[in-house]
Formats: structure tokens, sequence, C-alpha cells
């Protein structure tokens, strides 16, 4: 039960922050930013470390003991809201008639770089 208040929770922060984000991006990215790779990753990826990191640290935040000692168990109940998050994208990516890999990975990976740093900050910040 535990592992499963965790991923609710990282699921509405990463909703949340996610909804948050897209609005920031609607209103302050320019349009010819958004058509670059360079821009795709700098507007698009900061999203996604931010929403990943956020999500990894309040759920690493709500998991309680006994099992928040063993760091597999750990990683799952924190980690489990961003990483299904990006699968869902992933296959989202690969339905389309012609995925644009290259767009999706680069954000993908400060995503993943964003989950594990929060999860590690949700730890830290552990009484």
């Amino acid at each position: 039960m535990n592992l499963v208040v965790c991923w609710l929770v990282g699921l509405v922060a990463w909703f949340v922050c996610n909804t948050a984000g897209a609005g920031v991006i609607l209103r302050a990215a320019p349009a010819e930013q958004l058509s670059s790779f360079d821009g795709v990753v700098l507007w698009y990826g900061s999203s996604g470390f931010v929403c990943a990191l956020v999500a990894a640290a309040l759920a690493a935040l709500v998991h309680r003991g006994p099992h928040r000692d063993r760091g597999v168990r750990d990683a799952v109940a924190s980690l489990g809201a961003p990483v299904a998050a990006l699968l869902v994208d992933s296959v989202l990516v690969a339905s389309r008639p012609s995925p644009d890999w290259g767009l999706f990975l680069a954000p993908a990976a400060l995503s993943l770089a964003g989950a594990v740093a929060g999860w590690l900050l949700g730890r830290a910040l552990r009484p």
C-alpha cells in the first residue's frame, strides 16, 4: 500500500508541475526557439527535469519505513511515477507516423536525470 501512495503522490506532483511547465512554455517560449533542437532541449528538457525532480523528491519524502532503508524498494517507490510518465510519453511518440526520436531522447534523458536527482534529494531531506 505504501508503494501505491508514493506513486500517487509522484503522479499528482508530476501532473501539476507538468501542467504549470506547459503553461510557462506556451507563454514564454518564442516560436522560433521551439522549432529548433536547442530550444526544444532548453524548454522541454528543463521543464521535464524540474517536474521529475519534484515528483521523485515528494514520493521519496512520502515513503515510510521500514522499507525505505532498502535501496531498491526506495528507488521503486520514488522513481515509479516519473518513469511511468516517461514510458507513456515514449508510447505516444512511437505511435506517431514518423516519430522524431532525436527531439524526444534529449528531454527524456534530462527527465531521468531529474528523477534520480529528486530521489537523492528526497533521501537527503528525510529526518
